[in-house]
């Protein structure tokens, strides 16, 4: 044993007295030629000393330097200065041209010797001052670092591994890098970004034993316009058994300003309370997670695992109450404009989600828009070729809050005449119809509403199931219930051709006219009567704009209402008016009644549609002691009606209600009504009102056909939110 200690002792004291030997024999400055040199043979860069070098041997092998400069090969910067003029200015391209790979103002690097002989590194603080790396990619697609990637083909796979120090081996006093720099600059795209003031500190390193770690860099970018200030801290614990390592504490926090930034300015926060990380398991587990942004925060978890070929990420987020006028006022700079000044002041959400390689998925998810609720799930599956599925349920919403204000004079402009332009071919502006969308979607969803409330119109209930695949799009059949009525409907529109076919047929039963009319109008209606109207042939069409599918709309309609009132006229009076001074009646006259309305028993009439003219010949009016007949045309591309209706005294009171015995049998008064069906001129002023309601009705069951088509184009194409 005094042997070993001997022997020991004096192989000690000959590496004590080679090391001090050599730190002061040897100057390291005399071969910076030869480190240049072999660098430039092994790797084609050229390394060049900006400062002295100096070398300590032990116990510590350390490496102190001023400025070190490694460039670009040569390769790269002959292929990036000929063709730098095609995609960048001149004086950018110079720049790019003659900044370095990478250079370091100052660097202190030491690694105790002993150590190394047991595969181990034990390193003094690494300190880095004035570090910069200038990442360009020019506009082949050529990156100035890919030589330095590119493997030994010399070396053999099985070398590699016994050539390698693990993270259990690594042992570091802290790291201490400040004053850094990079820049991106991508040829092929025209974008630049630059991160600047960068400064990391990490404590201590110790296998198994937590450490702090703090960083902070400043990011710009011109396109978006923006610069950021970016700070990050927490704690980590690297190489516990297993290959696992734990973050916590961690927090991030950006402040940021520019044109690219919503708003302008924005302060963001996002914080871990831990993070666990287990390579044998391949799984990363989050816990505690916060986030914020322009007022609205939220909090979340989540779990990744195959982290090598995915990952697979699932997890939560809840958001608590936030106001969403704030919160866009933040973004904008101004409140959203919406009907109701209260709107968007309490929002709430909450989801579960799945995602990886191919797909994403929220199994449940629940959100509160004021006193509205949502809730539902979505699916979206493939890469090349999406497909989606989704069931949103909707209860107590009422879209009409959150729609913009309408200002004077909008409502005037939903009657000008149709814009014929977007008839012609490749005409984009007005399309309807996302044509690519269409043809590759594959959906299959479904969205039910109970209380909804749009356009004024109140849904008691509402179901729209939707299927979407090969160019097809099935929505329906549609179920709704609606002031004391239902409805069903269903529509189809095809895109595997040149332009889009569309048909729709629907039914409904027993829908009240007079709350209908009274939330469409903004005032109470005085109509009244159940309204029933059904396709007995579907309502087909094609094109991608408004004025096509109108232009090509056919088929039929069997519409009817029953025990109603039309408002502002007494035809009774009218006729009994018409029979004085006709001078064509008999007996004695009945007197004249104060009523202003007309009561009727029943109105029925089928609309025969071809390429946009709606003929309508067989109207049948039944009202106490009067029937009344209809024929006539109403274009609906151009709103055009030429219509007429002859109404004649009965001697019976079937239709609804009764009255006095009318003594003027067969006299018949006939009104002419002609003009726009939205603002019509009548040949009987009497007649105005009655007339004027008449082709209300008529023409809302067959133009809210084509409304309906041409609001599903808009949901798809984007051009309008369903709600």
């Amino acid at each position: 044993m005094r042997i070993i200690l001997i022997i020991g002792g004096a192989a000690a004291a000959f590496f004590l007295a080679v090391a001090v030997l050599l730190s002061v024999v040897v100057d390291p400055n005399k071969y910076k030629g030869d480190i240049a040199r072999l660098v430039l043979e092994q790797t084609g860069r050229e390394l060049t000393f900006e400062g002295d070098v100096k070398l300590s041997f032990f116990p510590w092998l350390g490496l102190e330097t001023g400025g070190v400069t490694l460039g670009n090969s040569p390769a790269f910067n002959a292929t990036f200065n000929a063709n730098v003029d095609a995609t960048y200015n001149a004086n950018v391209g110079a720049a790019l041209g003659q900044q370095p790979f990478a250079r370091v103002r100052a660097a202190n690097i030491s690694i105790r010797i002993l150590p190394l002989l047991s595969r181990r590194v034990e390193a003094k603080k690494i300190v880095l001052d004035g570090l910069e790396v200038h990442l360009v990619r020019d506009d082949a697609g050529r990156a100035n670092w890919a030589d330095l990637m590119e493997p030994d083909a010399q070396e053999k796979p099985e070398d590699q591994g016994s050539s390698l120090l693990s993270m259990d081996d690594l042992s570091l006093d802290g790291v201490r890098v400040q004053n850094a720099a990079l820049t991106w600059s991508d040829l092929q795209t025209g974008k630049r970004y630059a991160f600047s003031q960068g400064d990391l500190t990490l404590d201590t390193i110790r296998p198994g034993k937590p450490f702090d770690f703090k960083a902070a860099f400043t990011m710009a970018s011109a396109a978006p316009e923006l610069t950021a200030r970016t700070e990050a801290t927490g704690t980590a614990t690297l190489n516990l058994p297993g290959e696992r390592h734990i973050f916590s504490n961690i927090a991030l926090k950006v402040n940021a300003t520019g044109k690219g930034v919503p708003g302008g300015k924005g302060e963001f926060g996002l914080g871990l309370a831990e993070l666990k990380i287990d390579m044998d398991k391949q799984t990363a587990q989050g816990t505690g997670l916060t986030f914020s942004g322009y007022g609205a925060k939220g909090t979340g978890q989540f779990l990744a695992s195959n982290l090598k070929e995915g990952p697979d990420v699932k997890g939560r987020i809840d958001i608590p109450d936030f106001n969403g006028r704030e919160l866009s006022a933040a973004l904008t700079g101004k409140a959203p404009d919406t009907a109701d000044a209260a709107a968007y002041q309490h929002i709430t959400a909450s989801l579960e989600f799945r995602t990886g390689r191919g797909y994403t998925e929220i199994p449940n998810f629940s959100a509160k828009l004021d006193d509205a609720v949502v809730e539902g799930r979505f699916r979206s599956t493939g890469l090349e070729q999406k497909a989606y599925g989704f069931n949103i349920r909707i209860q107590g919403l009422d879209v009409d809050r959150f729609l913009p204000a309408q200002r004077e004079g909008e409502a005037a402009k939903e009657h000008v005449q149709p814009d014929k332009s977007g008839d012609k071919p490749g005409d984009k502006k007005d399309e309807l119809f996302p044509m690519q969308t269409l043809r590759t979607m594959h959906l299959d969803g479904q969205i039910s509403a109970e209380r909804l409330k749009y356009r004024n119109l109140r849904f008691s209930s509402l179901k729209v199931p939707m299927i979407g695949q090969g160019g097809v799009l099935d929505v329906g059949p549609v179920e709704a219930h609606l002031y004391e009525g239902s409805l069903k409907a269903h529509l189809r529109v095809e895109a595997q051709g040149e332009h889009p076919q569309v048909s729709l047929s629907f039914n409904a039963v027993g829908i009240q006219g007079k709350p209908l009319f009274t939330d469409l109008k903004g005032r109470e209606s005085e109509f009244a009567g159940a309204m029933h109207a059904e396709t007995t042939a579907p309502l087909t069409c094609q094109g991608n704009t408004d004025w096509a599918l109108k232009r090509s709309l056919n088929g039929r309609v069997r519409f009817s209402l029953r025990d109603g009132v039309f408002p502002g006229v007494s035809l009774v009076n009218v006729v009994q008016e018409g029979s004085r001074k006709a001078k064509s009646f008999s007996g004695s006259v009945a007197p004249a009644s104060a009523e202003k309305s007309t009561k009727f028993g029943s109105i029925d009439g089928t609309a025969v549609i071809t390429s946009g003219v709606a003929a309508i010949n067989d109207l049948d009016l039944k009202a106490p002691f009067l029937r009344g007949e209809g024929k006539g045309t109403i274009n609906i591309p151009t709103k055009e009606v030429n219509y007429n209706l002859r109404v004649r005294v009965v001697p019976n009171v079937d239709g609804q209600g009764g009255g006095g015995v009318l003594d003027m049998l067969g006299l018949v008064v006939p009104l002419r009504i002609t003009g726009p069906y939205d603002n019509p001129t009548y040949g009987t002023d009497y007649l105005r009102s009655l007339g004027k309601g008449a082709v209300d009705a008529v023409g809302g069951v067959v133009g809210g056909a084509v409304d309906v088509v041409k609001g599903i184009g808009n949901v798809l194409g984007g051009k309008k939110k369903l709600f």
